[in-house]
Order: C-alpha cells, then sequence, then structure tokens
C-alpha cells in the first residue's frame, strides 16, 4: 500500500521516502526507474588494487621509452636492467616536464630532456647529467614507480597503493594453463570501461547482434564457413535463431567472478500482441517451415570450460574481465575475453584474448593461426565488437546519469 505523507523540507513522501521538487526527480519518479546510478558501486575510473596490461614488452625499445596512459595515471615504461620493463609516473619531480620526451641515456635508467635528470626502476634520481657528480639531489629526489611483471609478452602494471598480490592472482587462469594460446588484439575505445563489462552482465546478442553469422546459422564448426555473412547483412531469406531468453541462471560465483547461462531460450518465432506481430520478422530460410523450440540450450554440448567450471555463456571477473563463451578442451573450443582498462572517464583500452588449446601439430597451428587472422579477428573483434557493440555505447550514445532499469 502506497502511503502519502509530509517530510521536512519538501513535505511529500510516498512509504517515508521523499519525493522530490525538481522536473529531473519527478521525471525519474514517473519512469519508475531506481535512483541508484552505474557508478554508486563501481569507480568510474576503475577498481585500483588490481593488476592491468600496460603495453607488449617488444614495442619498448633499448633507447625510447613508451607512453600509456591508465586509469587516469600518466605511465612511462623503459627498459630496465636485465631486459625488465619498469614503469614510472611520466611527469619528471624536478620541474613536472615528460619522461617520455627523453630516452635511456645509460642501461637500466630513463632521462628527463629538459635537464637531464636521471632516474632508475624504482624512480629514484642516480643523476644530474648538468650537475655536479656530487649533487646533493641525487637520492632526495624521487620520481613515483608503479610495480611491473611480464608474462606471454605483456608488461602487466599494479595500479593500486598497496603491496601487489602475485601477477598469477589477476591473471585469467587460462592463459597460465599450458596446454592453452592465446592471440591478442588491442584499441582504444571512446566508451567508459562499465560498459563493455557491462556486455558481460546482459544478454543483448540475440538482437544487437541479430544479423552476424553465428546467430543467424548456430553453427560451431570453423570450417562451416557463413559465406552469407560475407554477401550482406540483410539476405531476406535469414533471421536470427533465437527468438528470446526466458531467463538468465548464474552457474558459477566466486569473490573473482560470476559466470551465466540463459534459460529457457525460445528458438524460432514469438508473437507480441502489443505490435500484433511476430519476431524475429523473417523465417530463418524461404524453404523450411516455421517452427518455435523453446527450453533448447544455446550452448552446445554441456562440458567444461577451459576454466575447470562448467561451461558458460557470459562471465565477469574482477577486476574488468569479461567472457563470452567459456571455451573448452573437449571438443576444442576458443572462448574470447576482453580486459578493460580505464584510460580517462571517456575512454578506455580493450584488450582482447583469444583463448584455446594449443594445437598439437604444426599444421594445426597454421590452421589455427589462419583461423584467427581470416575468421576470429574480422568477424568477432572487428564487426561484432567494434561494429555493433561499440557503436551502440560509445561517447554520446549512452548516457551515465540518467535512471536504468534491469528487464524481467
Amino acid at each position: 500500500m502506497v502511503g502519502l505523507g509530509t517530510n521536512g523540507s519538501n513535505g511529500h513522501t510516498i512509504d517515508g521516502i521523499p519525493l522530490a521538487h525538481d522536473a529531473e526527480m519527478a521525471w525519474r519518479e514517473a519512469q519508475g526507474a531506481s535512483q541508484i546510478g552505474p557508478f554508486d558501486y563501481v569507480p568510474p575510473m576503475g577498481f585500483r588494487e588490481y593488476w592491468y596490461p600496460g603495453v607488449f614488452k617488444k614495442d619498448v625499445g633499448a633507447k625510447k621509452p613508451v607512453y600509456v596512459k591508465m586509469l587516469g595515471e600518466d605511465i612511462v615504461f623503459f627498459r630496465g636492467k636485465a631486459e625488465k620493463v619498469h614503469a614510472l609516473f611520466d611527469w619528471c619531480p624536478h620541474r613536472s616536464a615528460r619522461l617520455s620526451q627523453g630516452e635511456s641515456e645509460f642501461p637500466g635508467t630513463i632521462t628527463c630532456a629538459y635537464h637531464g635528470y636521471t632516474f632508475d626502476g624504482k624512480g629514484e634520481c642516480v643523476a644530474g647529467l648538468i650537475d655536479d657528480p656530487n649533487t646533493p639531489v641525487i637520492g632526495k629526489m624521487k620520481a613515483k614507480s608503479y610495480p611491473t611483471e611480464e608474462h606471454g609478452g605483456i608488461v602487466y602494471v599494479w595500479m593500486g597503493e598497496t603491496e601487489p598480490v602475485p601477477l598469477e592472482e589477476d591473471l585469467p587462469p587460462e592463459i597460465l594453463d599450458s596446454r592453452n594460446h592465446c592471440y591478442y588484439h588491442v584499441n582504444e575505445w571512446e566508451a567508459n570501461w562499465t560498459e563493455p563489462v557491462n556486455q558481460g552482465i546482459d544478454y543483448h546478442e540475440a538482437y544487437l547482434h541479430r544479423k552476424t553469422f553465428n546467430y543467424m546459422g548456430g553453427w560451431t564448426k570453423p570450417w562451416k564457413f557463413k559465406f552469407h555473412g560475407l554477401l550482406s547483412k540483410d539476405l531476406p531469406f535469414f533471421r536470427p535463431r533465437i527468438a528470446n531468453y526466458g531467463g538468465i541462471k548464474v552457474t558459477y560465483e566466486d569473490e573473482k567472478r560470476v559466470c551465466s547461462n540463459p534459460v529457457n531460450v525460445t528458438y524460432g518465432e514469438d508473437f507480441h500482441p502489443g505490435v500484433n506481430g511476430k519476431w524475429p520478422r523473417k523465417r530463418w530460410y524461404m524453404f523450411l517451415p516455421e517452427r518455435r523450440r523453446a527450453n533448447f540450450s544455446p550452448m552446445g554440448a554441456p562440458g567444461t570450460s577451459l576454466l575447470g567450471i562448467p561451461s558458460f555463456a557470459h562471465c565477469v571477473e574482477l577486476p574488468s574481465k569479461i567472457r563470452t563463451g567459456s571455451g573448452s578442451h573437449k571438443p576444442a573450443i576458443s572462448l574470447h575475453m576482453r580486459w578493460m582498462v580505464p584510460i580517462t572517464f571517456e575512454t578506455s583500452r580493450v584488450w582482447t584474448y583469444t583463448i584455446g588449446p594449443r594445437p598439437k601439430t604444426t599444421l594445426g597451428r597454421m590452421y589455427k593461426y589462419l583461423w584467427y587472422v581470416l575468421w576470429r579477428k574480422p568477424n568477432t573483434i572487428t564487426r561484432i565488437n567494434e561494429w555493433e557493440d561499440l557503436v551502440t555505447f560509445q561517447r554520446d550514445r549512452l548516457r551515465y546519469d540518467l535512471p536504468q532499469k534491469l528487464s524481467t
């Protein structure tokens, strides 16, 4: 029962909850949406006490440093002793010039381009090249340093203020398995990091990706090439297989990740009385009869994922990783994982990991490489993620200051 009352400043409540006088709050209440915003429990610039991928080690030269912005902080990477890559705050503690504009004059150090102050991998000032060699500045001036570790050719950075945990605690467990192989792709998106991660929670594929290959044909074998997708996204005799999701079931949960599967999925078509029509509007194939199949698993053969837990469709993992598809050793299926690294509030760096069982033969490895270059990368990473996902929620196309509602 709704009870009206008064409350101090504005005089109106519903069941003791104060109502707002201003038009925006009134509009929000009329929409029936929660007043909880996307950043009430999630930091807009990302969780700090975690490792994040920073740069490819091969991109950091012996002389020239590399600049990267992560979680709103400017970081410079340079080669240290024994080829280890170090990371410092990019602004020199002397006069706040960019260290990334300098170079490594001496092995294991970086020298500021302005006055020649030189720092080691711990951020200690070890020389002032135009000062007296015994200048008292040495040992007193220090640049902020970031712990770094390397794995698989990638330099990871600890962005927290506490002592770093072992890198293995934050790495995807699948890439620590020697039976697996990984391909990497990096790009920058004009989107806050949270929305791409939200895609690991919601189920949008049946509509947003309704014209892409897997949702038209549903084939899971990579050799069954989806030729029709190369010809047109709007061929009149194709339509998506999935009519609606009947619900979502959490299949696994621990302190780091939540995995889920859709349940009661309806394939075929459904009638929507509000529009007096069926969806999807196009038949699967013009010569096949229409049919409706409910409670049909979209996951294919059940099994164990590359994570060692039951297979799943979506998975979200701290600090900012999502998986679509769980991968499997039997049969050999790769998984698709995105690791979002906030740059600014409106931009993110997307590290895409394609992880799967390592082929045992040279021919198998050649085939897997061609599969990635000719199929997975252009179809999933470019077409689905960047041409469909990103264009929906990129900057100025999705607002974070308005209320959001969950579907049933």
